[in-house]
């Protein structure tokens, strides 16, 4: 369940920034796909092995500059995507918030191990 609410947590927020800000620039829907997949199951992983080592904060902001960064560098591997700093920088910002809140859900419903 979680990895679906990001996949449409996250969509909504790539598309969001494409269409308000024009920082984002695609030929075909597949490259914001497959940015969102990859995001989708890294961040799954990462909720079962980081969060609960780190914290929510520290793992929100861990998060959020790993989004940065593949978002900017996947400009190079993925054919038809443009993407500015800035828009690189307000993926991660946003999608860090988003991730913020959606583990303190997670923390708060999570059986203890």
């Amino acid at each position: 369940m979680n990895w679906l609410l990001k996949i449409v947590m996250y969509s909504t927020v790539i598309f969001a920034i494409t269409k308000l800000t024009g920082t984002l620039s695609y030929y075909s829907v597949w490259v914001p796909a497959v940015i969102v997949l990859f995001f989708a199951t890294v961040g799954h992983y990462a909720d079962e092995w980081i969060l609960p080592r780190l914290g929510n904060i520290r793992s929100a902001l861990l998060g959020g500059l790993f989004m940065a960064v593949v978002t900017y560098g996947a400009q190079a591997i993925l054919p038809g995507f443009v993407v500015s700093g800035w828009g690189a920088l307000m993926v991660g910002v946003f999608l860090g918030i988003v991730e913020y809140r959606m583990h303190i859900d997670l923390l708060k419903y999570r059986p203890p191990y």
